[in-house]
């Protein structure tokens, strides 16, 4: 608590020079706390913060940057519309089959936010959760973001075709992975993960 009091008018002191404020700093400290969880590979927090930020190597990002012409805009699903990371992630027609697969997966229906940091939060109240269950299915979440992003670049750089089916299985053993062998969270084989993800996270009135 004294940590974060001293960080806070830390903040405040130099809100006259450098425009921070103490709503500026909780907003921006919520960011690294959501990408960082102990159960993930370090590359897959740092990609997720850039992520949040609005930092990755999108093609608008790319167009701001002087990188690639107003020609290359368009989004790896030949949509004509422009790729942005919100675009990508979140509104694509294609990869919102990925997001339908993960809530069928999960036995659950609705309607999930457009915007990053909410999409997650919201993700993490998936029914029946509770604290425990809510820091562990987060991980599944990353394992989607990241699987979305290396099949754009598949598209992107190999021309490779987009398959939804093989996107959810690299889903389900990434997150079991990193749950299972880097922080042995769970305690369930492969295909006990895949039959019933909601228990083997804790949730047992799935």
């Amino acid at each position: 608590m004294i940590h974060v009091e001293l960080t806070k008018k830390r903040v405040v002191s130099r809100s006259s020079d450098r425009r921070f404020s103490v709503a500026m700093f909780l907003k921006c400290d919520v960011v690294p706390f959501k990408a960082w969880h102990k159960s993930i590979p370090s590359k897959i927090s740092c990609f997720v913060w850039r992520l949040f930020q609005n930092r990755l190597a999108s093609k608008d990002n790319l167009f701001k940057r002087g990188v690639i012409g107003q020609g290359s805009l368009n989004y790896v699903g030949d949509c004509g519309i422009v790729e942005s990371v919100s675009r990508l992630f979140l509104e694509c027609p294609i990869f919102a089959g990925l997001w339908f697969e993960i809530w069928r997966w999960f036995g659950v229906s609705t309607a999930f936010q457009k915007e990053g940091l909410l999409h997650l939060e919201q993700f993490e109240g998936l029914k029946g959760s509770g604290r425990a269950f809510s820091k562990r299915v987060r991980v599944v979440w990353f394992a989607c973001v990241w699987s979305i992003w290396k099949t754009r670049n598949k598209k992107l750089f190999h021309n490779k075709e987009i398959h939804i089916e093989k996107m959810l299985e690299e889903v389900k053993v990434y997150s079991w992975s990193w749950l299972s062998t880097k922080s042995n969270i769970i305690d369930y084989n492969i295909a006990q993960w895949c039959l019933n993800p909601r228990a083997c996270l804790g949730d047992f009135s799935a």
